[in-house]
């Protein structure tokens, strides 16, 4: 066994290795934050797009809650342990294979984590036993009763071993807060949470922005945190005025007009579609906006499907002149989406359906929001493959060494929206008119039926758990059923490219 776990190790830091330094770039995922009193349904919600590059499968698995019944020492994968009891809760895994920074984790407790690149100042190396990455997020979906749980356990392992990323924020929420917590390379982090009638935005830039330390209920972060900016020269009291948590640490762009930044535009929109508002492109972005009405899962799905149609920066023409995902414009939904979801956290419905989930397994614009639940038993095959029970070294090889995956992907779903991708960015103007006549109607009837499901099933929740739990299956087997027979249908009508 020690034999083996050299093996896959040595493996891991390889495929590691290779896979943080094969195109490095700053302008990776968008997420949106709801806060309850901000969406149409009293829900927090959040939203998602994440844009990675290689030749990834998107695979989603719902691993149980396990107890290895002793101490389990968790492998950090550069030479770091992370000593913890044995158990682990059971957690949704939607999976972007052997990226190290790319999944996404939905706990028991609805509490849900995913994360945006943002590029810090710092390019000094503070770690213990080379650091903490990859393996951060899954330990808070296996640890964390909730956002606020999540934060503080973060917290401790950033400063005890270091975070190993330039700089990244972890959208980290539940069904009663939601929070964003920006971590330096280092052990350095901040936090803070987004107000219950608010909104918050972010592309890859840090949107933290004024902080209130002495305020737990809606900040937490590291004690000496402006002291650490001054003392890097990143931060001048009397030059800058009251501190500023972006502008002290976010690196310098490369492209200094803010229209080529890569950031500024996504963030101007997403403000922009949230708040109804005017918003200039030299503007300084607050962390959270009020929105101009409340918002529902379909604005959402609008918002991480956009190119910026309508406005100046539509740099196709309504379509005319190409794909909008490749152009000199860096959108919101972009060539290297490769996943988009839409979470929404309602305590008020029956556990089983409180957390429920649409799930796009490619770009947004060109295929459907699938409706997931996560207490939902069975998946559909098609939606993943890959070890259900909790097996540290299982779960490291098949996701940085995913051959055999690769080898099994033609059943995936997945496989099948990336076919179809390819025959729409090749011919995006007739092929999105298509796919809007006759793929997108699928998903409307998913949103127009799903509080009559939602009702029903917890009518029949009450009087027979059971029962209700075949239903939930049933109901997301058969969306899974109608979405591949559409694809096997619009695949045989239009060649590949």
């Amino acid at each position: 066994m020690k034999k083996n776990s050299a093996i896959l190790l040595s493996f891991f830091l390889a495929l590691t290795g290779l896979s943080l330094g094969a195109a490095p770039q700053d302008d990776n995922c968008f997420t949106v934050i709801v806060g309850k009193k901000a969406s149409a349904d009293g829900s927090i919600m959040i939203a998602h797009n994440e844009d990675d590059r290689g030749n990834i499968i998107v695979n989603l698995r719902k691993i149980g809650a396990h107890n290895y019944g002793a101490p389990r020492k968790v492998d950090l994968g550069k030479g770091g342990f992370f000593e913890t009891d044995g158990r682990t809760k059971g957690f949704l895994w939607i999976e972007a294979t052997t990226q190290e920074f790319a999944d996404s984790f939905i706990n028991e407790h609805g509490v849900v984590i995913t994360s945006d690149s943002c590029p810090s100042r710092e390019n000094k190396d503070d770690l213990t036993d080379g650091g903490i990455g990859y393996m951060l997020r899954r330990i808070l979906a296996e640890k964390a009763a909730s956002a606020r749980d999540a934060i503080k356990i973060a917290g401790e392992l950033v400063e005890k071993f270091g975070y190993r990323a330039s700089g990244r924020t972890y959208s980290i929420v539940d069904k009663n807060e939601a929070w964003m917590m920006a971590l330096i390379k280092g052990r350095h982090w901040f936090a803070q949470r987004v107000p219950d009638d608010e909104v918050a935005v972010i592309p890859n830039h840090y949107s933290i922005r004024q902080i209130r330390p002495n305020d737990p209920d809606n900040f937490m972060g590291s004690p000496d945190i402006v002291d650490y900016a001054r003392k890097n020269g990143w931060y001048d009291e009397t030059k800058d005025g009251p501190f500023d948590f972006k502008k002290a640490f976010t690196r310098p762009s490369a492209r200094p007009d803010l229209i080529f930044d890569g950031n500024t535009l996504r963030h101007w929109r997403g403000l922009s579609l949230i708040s109804g508002r005017t918003w200039e492109i030299n503007d300084v972005y607050p962390f959270s906006v009020k929105p101009g009405k409340q918002i529902a899962a379909e604005d959402l799905m609008k918002i991480l499907r956009d190119h910026y149609e309508g406005t100046a920066y539509d740099a196709t023409d309504g379509y005319k002149n190409g794909t909008p995902n490749s152009t000199k414009f860096r959108t919101i939904c972009t060539a290297s989406t490769i996943n988009a979801f839409v979470v929404s956290l309602n305590g008020k419905l029956p556990e089983p359906i409180s957390v429920s989930v649409w799930l796009a397994f490619g770009k947004p614009d060109t295929t459907v929001f699938l409706p997931l639940y996560y207490g939902a038993e069975k998946l559909p095959p098609s939606a993943g493959m890959g070890g259900l029970t909790h097996n540290d070294e299982v779960f490291t090889k098949q996701h940085f060494a995913d051959a055999e995956f690769q080898a099994a992907k033609d059943r995936l779903l997945h496989t099948k929206v990336l076919a179809l991708e390819k025959i729409a960015e090749a011919n995006y103007s007739s092929m999105i008119e298509t796919i809007q006549r006759e793929l997108i109607p699928a998903e409307k009837a998913f949103l127009e039926n799903r509080a009559k499901f939602e009702a029903d099933f917890s009518d029949l929740y009450s009087q027979n758990k059971k029962e209700a739990g075949k239903k939930l299956d049933a109901y997301i087997a058969a969306a899974f059923d109608r979405i591949l027979s559409l694809y096997g249908k619009l695949t045989a009508k239009h060649p590949k490219p």
